[in-house]
């Protein structure tokens, strides 16, 4: 059977594929790697629910009451729009959002910038980003990107509230899936993931006490004398300062804070400080996803440098930038021409490293004006089950003046849009690709589409050109043409480089200047750039005590606070919602929410489950497979009780991401984390009572 090669994009991790097509050139299947959202992008194409024409609101918002249009009709109705709204109220006025898929997001950035506004928002206002800028502010580089690339010279991996097994390709095969004999392993993780039974110690945390784990990891660490003083003399900000909090932080209080043994801990800082290399595997969300999340990351990624861990092999290895595109946002120019972005004034560190406005803010600017008003709103793969208190966000969406989207199925605010397009699968599209690849090597590809839209589908960038064209701007979104956006983007790269991925399906490896740089200086051994470069933050070292954030108002140091909303911060409250919730552990069944219509998917998981330890479960009267109405003080959500030991009792875990059950309709929208503006999806309050 004829074959061809393209790019995967069921997640941000790109894996080559192979389509494989019949003698008619009809596609056959997807060849790939053994991944189970591989393999349901032919079901995605050819889903017989799938958006496939431009559809215009006839009914309340809501009703999902539509009908179709033409692609003209459309277009030129939401440019109308858009300016009638700038000229009402000006362009700030008009909020530009991009969720899944992410690769349309230089031309929508580009189209929010152009048209006049800032306030370019994306997903990412609560994911991923605060695990960047926590470590971008303390050590100057990222280490998350690099933290699931395994070395050999490991002898000591401290897993930190991620499972591999679920969350990073290929899955069971990923070699951080099993435990190695010659490799000592530590999980923390309120759920006993199947590498948590493996562990040689695993400390079941209450969710959100994360920071207090790791400062009691410090303590112990200083008073035992493990530190690397030689590089924390040289090297280090506020060490002293930082030691002297940590001293209260002993193993009696924080196993009262956190809900595990004192001798856990005293076993896992021991080995994780004494076994060198040490390395912390880490989640982009599980440690920020609290009213605490930045600082606690801080105190977390801050034992790879008392340790003497920091990017040497077989520790945290930092992420360097290697051959990029050219950017083609236009963010440069928000930030010399435009006024300050959403969220600037209240998350200014945040914003000083994030290119974006904070989406979890844009409820606030719709229904209160508060920071700044927002009346319209174009959006690519939008859900109101993103936002905390998802219930909020719809109504929110209701209240614009116009509302546009594009997707591949309605949901929930799609169904809130006067105007929904039809938007093209990742085998349809083009794309230019750069996967950034582990400490030093990285991957660039250009993947052409294999595939004709499926009725009037279109991909995202080419909307937002065609937009562009329609407000009077063609020659700055290159007449509408995508493969010409994504050339101009390509003009960044190494003249070698962009040549050989127009040329090949298999992309190119490039390499970051810093591997050049060591050897050029003498240093035979490609680790530890800071000899070389110093640490790329304020004071040229690490940050333990930082003067920016106490700037802008902030605990310099890695102070650790109670979740906001729990047994010890409301104690009130947790007699009526006694148990802590906590949502959003991976599965390689779904992407968030993008998978709810596979019915390959749903037969894996084919109901929303509450997982429940079996103490919990029997004074409530909760059966395994039983209904249950999983409530908190914003609602009540149905769910399927999954009666387990592997959550910690007086914990529960919810899925997220499914439209008929969203656990967001039960998360706190209030006390975001004061730094990052994250919401507190992980560690909340909740009850569950029987259906009867």
């Amino acid at each position: 059977m004829p074959s061809a090669q393209t790019t995967c994009y069921e997640c941000d991790a790109n894996c080559p594929i192979e389509l494989e097509f019949d003698t008619a050139g009809e596609p056959l299947k997807v060849r790939g790697p053994d991944c189970p959202r591989c393999y349901v992008q032919l079901e995605r194409r050819d889903h017989p629910e799938r958006l496939l024409h431009p559809l215009r609101r006839v009914g309340p918002r809501g009703s999902g009451r539509f009908e179709q249009i033409g692609w003209d009709e459309a277009l030129d109705t939401i440019a109308a729009e858009l300016t009638r709204a700038r000229e009402r109220h000006g362009a700030p006025a008009v909020g530009f959002f991009a969720g899944y898929t992410k690769e349309a997001r230089p031309q929508l950035q580009r189209l929010a910038h152009s048209f006049g506004s800032p306030n370019y928002m994306t997903e990412s206002g609560c994911c991923f980003s605060a695990t960047m800028v926590a470590e971008k502010l303390t050590l100057g580089y990222k280490i998350k990107t690099t933290s699931t690339v395994v070395s050999p010279k490991t002898r000591c991996h401290l897993i930190w509230s991620t499972n591999p097994r679920g969350s990073i390709p290929p899955f069971d095969q990923h070699p951080l899936a099993s435990p190695r004999p010659e490799r000592a392993l530590i999980v923390v993780d309120p759920r006993r993931t199947p590498l948590a039974e493996c562990a040689d110690v695993h400390l079941q945390i209450r969710p959100g006490t994360d920071g207090a784990l790791a400062l009691g990891f410090h303590h112990l660490i200083f008073a035992n004398g493990w530190q690397d003083q030689v590089f924390l003399d040289q090297w280090g900000q506020g060490v002293e300062a930082f030691r002297d909090y940590v001293r209260d932080f002993d193993p009696r209080r924080v196993a009262a804070i956190c809900g595990v043994a004192a001798a856990d801990i005293e076993r896992a800082a021991e080995c994780y400080a004494t076994t060198a290399p040490a390395q912390i595997t880490l989640s982009p969300t599980a440690t920020v996803q609290h009213s605490n999340g930045f600082q606690n990351h801080r105190a977390l990624i801050l034992l790879g440098a008392v340790t003497g861990n920091l990017d040497r092999e077989g520790g945290n290895r930092f992420f360097n930038d290697k051959a990029l595109p050219r950017p083609i946002e236009r963010f440069d120019h928000c930030l010399a021409a435009l006024p300050p972005r959403v969220g600037s004034k209240r998350f200014p560190i945040w914003t000083r490293y994030w290119p974006a406005a904070q989406s979890m803010l844009l409820p606030d600017c719709i229904l209160e004006g508060d920071p700044q008003p927002i009346r319209a709103l174009l959006a690519m793969g939008i859900n109101t089950a993103m936002w905390p208190n998802s219930a909020r966000m719809e109504r929110a969406l209701g209240a614009l003046d116009f509302f546009a989207a594009s997707d591949f199925f309605h949901n929930p605010a799609t169904r809130q849009a006067d105007i929904v397009l039809p938007a093209a699968t990742n085998l349809e599209r083009p794309a230019l690709i750069a996967y950034p690849g582990c400490a030093y090597q990285g991957e660039v590809r250009y993947r052409r589409a294999l595939l004709t839209p499926r009725g009037e589908a279109r991909a995202d960038g080419e909307i937002f050109l065609q937009l562009g064209v329609r407000l009077g701007m063609g020659a700055l979104f290159w007449d509408g043409d995508l493969e010409a956006s994504w050339a101009e983007a390509a003009e960044g790269l190494p003249e070698a480089v962009r040549e050989a991925i127009y040329a090949s399906p298999d992309g190119v490896t490039v390499y970051a200047d810093a591997i050049d740089d060591l050897v050029d200086h003498g240093f035979m051994d490609a680790d530890r750039l800071y000899r070389l470069r110093g640490f790329p933050t304020d004071s040229g070292k690490v940050e333990f005590d930082s003067d920016a954030l106490r700037a802008a108002g902030h605990d310099g140091l890695p102070v650790y606070r109670e979740p906001a909303e729990g047994p010890v911060s409301t104690p009130a409250l947790a007699r009526r919602f006694p148990l802590v919730l906590t949502s959003g552990a991976r599965s390689k069944f779904d992407t968030h929410s993008q998978h709810q219509h596979s019915a390959r998917m749903r037969r894996a998981i084919p109901r929303p489950l509450v997982e429940i330890h079996p103490e919990d479960a029997m004074v409530r009267g909760i059966d395994d497979g039983d209904a249950v109405m999983v409530g908190s003080p914003r609602g009540e959500v149905r769910f399927y009780a999954q009666v387990t030991e592997r959550i910690k009792p007086g914990v529960v875990h919810c899925v997220h991401g499914w439209n008929e059950a969203n656990v967001n309709l039960l998360t706190d929208d209030v006390h975001l984390d004061p730094i990052s503006g994250f919401p507190p999806f992980k560690s909340g309050l909740c009850e569950i009572r029987p259906i009867d």
